[in-house]
């Protein structure tokens, strides 16, 4: 049974048919369904009145709000259903769909996979009765600009919303503890996400390629973010702050090219490798960013240049993994005393490097290969126990620092400044002179703490401020071009 009548007012077809009937009803309506632009149905539909539906590739205009959809069980249909329940949106079941207005069946529980496929709907109302969203349910929608996720939800497949170009704006009311994976990656216009105060875990490449993503607010119930999850998103900072959040996965933010800052609490232990590879903007300190870490993985920052080597001896890092700490530019470094091994490359292109402080450390950690490579180890002083000086020198790599048992000593320091260097204070400014060209400056109090290093890359004259420093008594090493390094103690 089936009847159809022609709304007037919007000149668009209306049919009522029962499950299986609609082809039936179209064309006892309209002379050419094939070029028909608008239809509303009513009744019940089966997953086999959507194969029909995919026909009518002119249709712009769809709406299913006062039908329902039986269950079917029968002949495969284009799509390879042989049996579908009740009230579930078959998959691929608008699959390409031209369509710039849908309304969805009325008491559906279930998007099956797939089901809005490559569709060109701009706006969707998911009904509240919704409970299971497939995989890729929404993917390759094309012109999708926003959506909501009813908190009827409680159950998400992957990529449900992947390669969705348009959209720029999602609430997730979903009752889910986890967002599944890819479910926005490559969503280039995302730029406002509402996540559920249930989350507990962010999935592999969640919001990979989100370029217009420029922050989003973590729930604290999060405990875990997956591989990728982030990378190369327009992130300018995040909070990882959270005490339920313990591990980040391998890649997570890598490529976030706008990233600033990150904060990390004392929850997060497990960092996976390449988390912040490539990060150009990123402004932080290793010995946050490692505060609670045993190892530092592979490539964790390389390309990050701005990343310093702060506290990074305060932590209780016992590896440092190959290419981690690749391309850094401090000029200095204290070294866990912890640290027991470092991987191929994990320091390479350090070019500012004058000062490696080990004096803390508790044995000669083992090497990878090539792991200053780059670096000006001739001229970079490596600072070791007095025990470990003739290990340190004797080891292959250690050995092609300066390496000395401590940072400075009496038999080290001029009595008086020597006839081819002059250095004096002029209030707080300290000027330094030479007969040759001076490379460096190192500046220490009589505990042997570097307060700074100041470099000159040409010429035989060198100012340096000691206004942030709070003594009087400062050892002065100043490393020269012919080789020499004279140490001096000056009082301001």
């Amino acid at each position: 049974m089936f009847s159809a009548s022609l709304s007037p007012e919007a000149y668009a077809v209306t049919v009522e048919c029962n499950a299986g009937g609609l082809p039936e009803a179209v064309k006892a309506t309209v002379a050419d369904p094939a070029a028909e632009t608008s239809l509303t149905v009513k009744g019940q539909l089966d997953a086999s009145d959507f194969d029909y539906l995919r026909e009518l590739t002119a249709l712009r205009t769809l709406d299913l709000s006062q039908a329902t959809v039986a269950a079917y069980s029968g002949d495969a249909t284009d799509t390879g259903i042989t049996e579908s329940k009740a009230n579930v949106l078959p998959s691929c079941a608008f699959l390409s769909g031209q369509y710039t207005s849908l309304a969805l069946p009325q008491g559906i529980t279930e998007i099956s996979e797939g089901a809005f496929g490559g569709s060109k709907i701009e706006t969707l109302t998911i009904p509240s009765t919704v409970t299971i969203i497939g995989e890729g349910a929404f993917s390759g929608m094309a012109d999708l600009q926003s959506i909501t996720i009813p908190s009827s939800v409680t159950s998400m497949g992957s990529m449900a919303f992947k390669d969705c170009p348009k959209l720029t704006d999602v609430v997730i009311n979903a009752r889910i503890d986890s967002l599944p994976a890819k479910t926005f990656t490559n969503d280039a216009a995302l730029r406002s996400v509402t996540l559920p105060a249930t989350l507990k875990s962010i999935g592999a490449s969640a919001f990979a390629g989100c370029k217009a993503l420029k922050s989003i607010d973590i729930p604290s119930t999060v405990t875990t973010i997956g591989d990728m999850a982030f990378a190369d998103t327009g992130l300018t900072s995040v909070d990882l702050s959270s005490n339920s959040l313990k591990s980040v996965g391998d890649w997570a933010f890598s490529g976030c090219t706008d990233l600033k800052t990150v904060t990390v609490g004392s929850s997060l232990t497990t960092i996976g490798k390449g988390a912040f590879y490539n990060n150009t903007s990123l402004s932080a300190e290793l010995g946050e960013i490692a505060a609670n870490l045993t190892e530092i993985p592979d490539y964790m920052v390389y390309g990050a240049s701005s990343v310093t080597s702060e506290r990074l001896g305060e932590t209780n890092v016992e590896s440092i993994g190959a290419y981690a700490l690749s391309g850094l530019r401090d000029e200095s470094v204290a070294l866990p005393s912890n640290l027991s091994y470092m991987g191929d490359n994990a320091m390479e292109r350090w070019t500012n490097l004058t000062l490696i402080d080990a004096k803390s450390i508790e044995q000669v950690p083992e090497l990878g290969s090539s792991v200053w490579e780059d670096t000006p180890q001739s001229e970079t002083v490596l600072y070791v126990p007095a025990e470990l000086l003739t290990q340190f020198k004797d080891a292959p790599q250690w050995q092609e620092f300066d390496v000395k048992s401590q940072t400075t000593s009496s038999a080290e320091i001029a009595d008086e400044n020597p006839s081819d260097i002059k250095a004096l204070f002029d209030g707080t400014l300290l000027m330094v002179e030479a007969a040759c060209d001076i490379r460096a400056v190192q500046l220490y109090d009589i505990t042997g703490r570097c307060f700074t290093i100041a470099r000159n890359y040409e010429g035989n004259r060198l100012a340096v401020d000691t206004a942030p420093f709070d003594t009087r008594v400062f050892i002065v090493r100043i490393l020269l071009s012919d080789g020499t390094t004279p140490v001096l103690k000056l009082f301001r």
